[in-house]
């Protein structure tokens, strides 16, 4: 479910609808948002007619999903000359070959000259979706080519009213995760299906847990550990989504708590 995302779906539908869809957007806001989810959906939807999630793995024929590279955490220019290659194949069942870069911020500045000239002159019949925190981590060059999309954080109250509805949570629990969330529906999730529960494999400690009281404890003050509290949250976002090393990210999070 896109909670709180119906009036930028209406928004999406019509675009494409009035075929007046571009070829580049930047979606932009804090992690755990629904900026991937949205993005996914909305490709789903060229596809299948179906606004919705991707359920059970099923791949899409028409779209690609440009990630990091687990060892460099970057996005090199190969992978730009991959997405050149995919993107002038001829769509297949959807109206658009569609790719998805997330955490676009990590796209190296070779790989971001080389999406320059395929953003200048796009396949009429593509969509390029790039994912980031901010625009301010593209040149203005690039950055000038995308249309921008901001997704806002959510209220609590909507929040806790999906936790509830869907979760079966009764409205104590769902309050408290509701406030632990700030907002990320991503992390209201991942608190109520206790997805957080990353062990230590060093020490055989919860990591999760380790990580929800720290956040806690920056959360006293939000205006002095404001930078501090998001590079905790993106870290923990991408405990979850990708299969990092548990050793190495335990050590850095440690690391950045030590150096309060």
């Amino acid at each position: 479910m896109l909670i709180g995302l119906e009036e930028k779906i209406e928004d999406f539908k019509k675009l494409i609808k009035e075929d007046k869809l571009r070829q580049s957007y930047l979606f932009f806001g804090e992690p755990q948002i629904g900026k991937f989810t949205f993005a996914s959906s909305l490709v789903n939807f060229l596809e299948s007619g179906e606004f919705i999630p991707l359920a059970g793995g099923r791949p899409l024929i028409d779209a690609e999903f440009f990630l990091p590279d687990q060892e460099t955490g970057s996005i090199g220019i190969e992978t730009v000359r991959r997405l050149k290659k995919f993107l002038y194949q001829r769509p297949v069942v959807s109206s658009r070959r569609s790719a998805i870069f997330d955490s676009a911020e990590s796209l190296t500045p070779e790989a971001q000259n080389a999406l320059l000239k395929i953003i200048e002159e796009p396949p009429h019949s593509s969509l390029i979706i790039f994912i980031a925190r901010e625009t301010s981590v593209f040149p203005a060059t690039l950055v000038s080519r995308f249309v921008k999309v901001y997704f806002p954080r959510l209220s609590q109250k909507s929040i806790e009213k999906y936790l509830k509805e869907n979760f079966r949570i009764d409205s104590s629990r769902a309050d408290l995760i509701a406030k632990q969330s700030f907002g990320r529906i991503g992390r209201a999730i991942g608190i109520s299906n206790q997805k957080s529960e990353i062990r230590n494999q060093e020490t055989g400690d919860n990591l999760g847990e380790y990580i929800e009281e720290v956040i806690l404890s920056l959360r006293k003050n939000l205006l002095k550990n404001s930078s501090k509290l998001s590079w905790l949250l993106k870290r923990e976002e991408l405990l979850k989504r990708y299969n990092l090393n548990q050793k190495l990210q335990s050590k850095a999070i440690q690391n950045f708590v030590n150096n309060e």
